[in-house]
């Protein structure tokens, strides 16, 4: 394993969100190359191999988006291959559906464990804003803990299996300290440093107090903002979401617990979401009538000025849907211009689809590393470029 440093880095010493199991099968694997020995786990957990597919569009509009292994912020394609998902990709492939004409709804189908902290809020954070312009829904097929429950949380609807499980809302970090071995075999590492924390995690001596509650407060403030935004995006209470103790929830009683909200299938949910996209839109005479249909039907006399009106307020939904678009691509000042050159909602999404490669987004990450950041995703309903074209609607329709 040539890139067994690279590996470790991101398994130790840095906060993940993963279920406990996976954590012990990925130590299973690394533990002989480092000199340690292997737990105990189940079979099942280290024979884990998916490959990457591009997410397929259904006959009614409905995009499937696989969310399946170990989610890490970014991935090469041969860690793809080994059971690997980036949250980078992932991202790419959400923001694809949503600003896809031909898509109406995404369904997100989950089996997954969780996995890096890193880059995971920034994902849950896309998903919460496609939902505001398209159904998004997850199916949990069958696992969606830890890192994969943050993203399921943000869907508006969560789907799970009889025998799939949700939760494991907590947050875990992991030390590993060599010194024992080294003394075994025969060496001394000396470590010459500047900056009292530089020397943090040293894999070659037992970790320090300092080290210890620089790792803690980290794991603390990590779990508190996963704490918030399962509670938020499924109406529970921090306490309740807090009493679980990071436990996992299966079937019925996910949705007893207020984890999930429907018990089905994969095929169910989607069949279900399709049959909501396709319920009826329209009402004459006092009877529904689907979109299907109403070309069958006898048209209304004209009313013009009901026509006109009509055109009018449509001109105001396109803006506030070219404002949403820049908002969820990130370039919300792109709005301005693309609405003063006149374009059409399907040319902004061109146009955006075309920057996306340039586009640079901030994430959330573990400030235990060196190079960790964090810059605050704008909430939609606080864009101003947003308010201005809802009060504008507003105004209009008044009249």
């Amino acid at each position: 394993m040539t890139n067994l440093p690279h590996i470790a880095s991101r398994v130790f010493n840095t906060p993940l969100m993963i279920d406990s199991k996976k954590l012990a099968a990925i130590l299973a694997v690394l533990a002989p190359r480092l000199g340690g020995e292997p737990p105990a786990v189940e079979a099942a957990l280290l024979t884990e191999q998916r490959s990457r597919k591009p997410y397929a569009v259904t006959d009614a509009g409905v995009a499937v988006i696989e969310v399946s292994g170990s989610l890490v912020n970014r991935a090469s394609g041969t860690d793809a291959q080994s059971g690997l998902t980036s949250y980078e990709q992932l991202g790419n492939e959400i923001l694809d559906a949503a600003t896809d004409p031909q898509v109406r709804g995404i369904l997100l189908r989950f089996d997954s464990y969780g996995g890096e902290a890193t880059g995971a809020w920034d994902v849950a954070s896309l998903i919460e804003e496609a939902a505001r312009v398209k159904l998004v829904w997850a199916s949990v097929d069958d696992w969606a803990l830890s890192a994969g429950y943050l993203l399921a949380s943000a869907a508006d609807r969560i789907w799970v299996t009889r025998t799939g499980g949700v939760g494991s809302v907590g947050i875990i970090a992991m030390h590993l300290d060599h010194s024992g071995w080294d003394a075994a075999n025969g060496l001394r590492y000396t470590t010459i440093f500047a900056g009292d924390r530089k020397n943090d995690f040293n894999p070659h001596e037992p970790l320090s107090d300092g080290a210890r509650a620089v790792l803690t407060a980290e794991v603390e403030r990590l779990y508190g903002m996963f704490v918030d935004a399962v509670a938020r995006r499924r109406s529970l209470s921090a306490a309740a979401v807090r009493s679980t103790e990071a436990g996992i929830f299966y079937g019925a009683d996910s949705v007893a617990q207020g984890f999930a909200d429907r018990v089905g299938t994969f095929r169910e949910a989607l069949a279900a979401m399709t049959e909501s996209l396709s319920k009826p839109k329209f009402t004459k005479g006092g009877t529904a009538v689907s979109e299907a249909n109403q070309a069958a039907t006898s048209p209304p006399v004209p009313d013009l000025a009901a026509i006109e009106a009509a055109a009018r307020e449509q001109g105001y939904a396109e803006a506030a849907e070219i404002a949403v678009l820049c908002a969820i691509a990130g370039r919300p000042a792109l709005a301005g211009d693309f609405l003063t050159r006149h374009l059409s909602a399907a040319d902004v999404r061109k146009e955006l689809l075309a920057l996306r490669a340039e586009a640079g987004g901030e994430e959330i990450q573990s400030h235990v590393l060196p190079e960790a950041g964090a810059a605050p995703k704008q909430n939609l309903d606080e864009n101003p470029v947003v308010r201005a074209c809802a009060a504008l609607a507003a105004s209009k329709g008044a009249k």
